[in-house]
C-alpha cells in the first residue's frame, strides 16, 4: 500500500511533497440513516462499534491546487481532476484513467458511446473560509443546479490541518439526483484537502462496510468524521498547514459491484453482527 501510495504521489514529475498521505488521516466517526426517502423523514444515528473507520484508500500529497474542476460534471473521462483531467497550473494528469478505479470500482459507459472509460467522478461542490467562516458552494451536474444543497458538506478546522468534516445529504436527494445519475446511489465518496502548497485526496466506498452499492430508492446515509493532516500537509517551515479548501466528490456507478471486505479494518464478531442488522435497516444487499 505504501508503495503505491508514494506511486500515486510522484505521478508527476516534480509536483510531489515529500509526506504521503496515509489511511488514517481521515477517518468516519459517525453513520446516521433516514427512516425514508420523504423530505419529513427523520435521521438517526446507527450505533455502530466498528467505528471510528479510516479511509479506503488516499493519493498525494501532491504539490499545487486540486483544480481542474469538472465543466460537464457527469463523470467523464478527462472531465475533471480525479476522471483523468490535467491539474490545473502544471498540467499534470495525476490520475490517468481516473483516481481510485479498481476491479470493484471499474470504468463505465457513462457517456453512451459504446467505451468503458469513464471514471464516473462527479464533484459535488467546494468548502473554503468566507468572512472567517466555512461555507459550502455546491456544483451544478450536468448543467442542474437543484441536485446539491449547500447543506450538503460542511467542514470545521480546531486547529492548523486538524479538524471534522461532515456529508450531510438530505433525504430527497438521490431522488433529484435520479434524471443524471440513474437508478443507482454513489459507491465512493471522495474528499480533497487542500492546504499550504498541496493537497491529498481520501476516498470511501461502500465495501468498507461490507455492503453494496446503494439505490436511489434507498434511505439516505448522513456520515460525520474527523481529520488530522498535521503529518502529510505542511507548510515550507515544516508545520502543519491550515486549511485553504475543500472539496467534495462522489462516483456514479452505472453497475453495482458486488461488495469486498474491507482491508483496513476486521470488525469482531459481535459489531459485524450490529452492522447486518443497521444494513438491512439500510436496504443495502448483502453477500450471498
Amino acid at each position: 500500500m505504501k508503495t503505491l501510495l508514494l506511486a500515486l504521489a510522484l505521478s508527476a514529475v516534480g509536483t510531489a511533497q515529500a509526506a504521503v498521505c496515509q489511511l488514517s488521516d481521515v477517518k468516519v466517526t459517525g453513520v446516521s440513516i433516514y427512516s425514508g426517502t420523504t423530505r419529513d423523514a427523520a435521521l438517526a444515528p446507527i450505533p455502530l462499534d466498528t467505528l471510528p473507520v479510516s479511509a479506503a484508500a488516499c493519493a498525494g500529497a501532491f504539490m499545487g491546487n486540486d483544480g481542474h474542476y469538472p465543466q460537464t460534471n457527469l463523470g467523464y473521462a478527462g472531465d475533471g481532476l480525479l476522471n483523468g483531467g490535467a491539474q490545473m497550473g502544471s498540467k499534470s494528469v495525476l490520475f490517468p484513467g481516473g483516481a481510485f478505479i479498481s476491479e470493484h470500482y471499474p470504468l463505465q459507459d457513462l457517456r453512451g458511446d459504446g467505451t468503458a472509460d469513464d471514471p464516473g467522478w462527479i464533484m459535488l461542490g467546494k468548502s473554503e473560509t468566507q468572512g472567517g467562516r466555512w461555507q459550502f458552494s455546491p456544483s451544478a451536474i450536468g448543467g442542474d443546479r437543484s441536485v446539491v444543497l449547500d447543506s450538503f458538506f460542511s467542514v470545521t478546522e480546531t486547529s492548523a490541518g486538524k479538524g471534522t468534516w461532515s456529508f450531510t445529504p438530505d433525504a430527497e436527494a438521490a431522488r433529484r439526483a435520479a434524471s443524471v445519475l440513474g437508478g443507482n446511489w454513489i459507491d465512493q465518496f471522495a474528499i480533497s484537502f487542500k492546504a499550504g502548497n498541496g493537497f491529498a485526496l481520501y476516498s470511501f466506498t461502500s465495501a468498507l462496510f461490507d455492503a453494496a452499492t446503494p439505490k436511489a430508492s434507498d434511505p439516505l446515509l448522513n456520515w460525520f468524521g474527523s481529520y488530522d493532516l498535521t503529518e502529510t500537509l505542511i507548510n515550507r517551515g515544516g508545520n502543519p498547514a491550515g486549511l485553504s479548501h475543500v472539496t467534495l466528490w462522489v462516483r456514479d456507478p452505472a453497475t453495482s459491484p458486488d461488495p469486498v471486505p474491507a482491508t483496513n479494518a476486521v470488525p469482531e464478531p459481535g459489531s459485524l453482527g450490529l452492522l447486518a442488522l443497521a444494513l438491512v435497516g439500510l436496504g443495502l444487499r448483502r453477500r450471498g
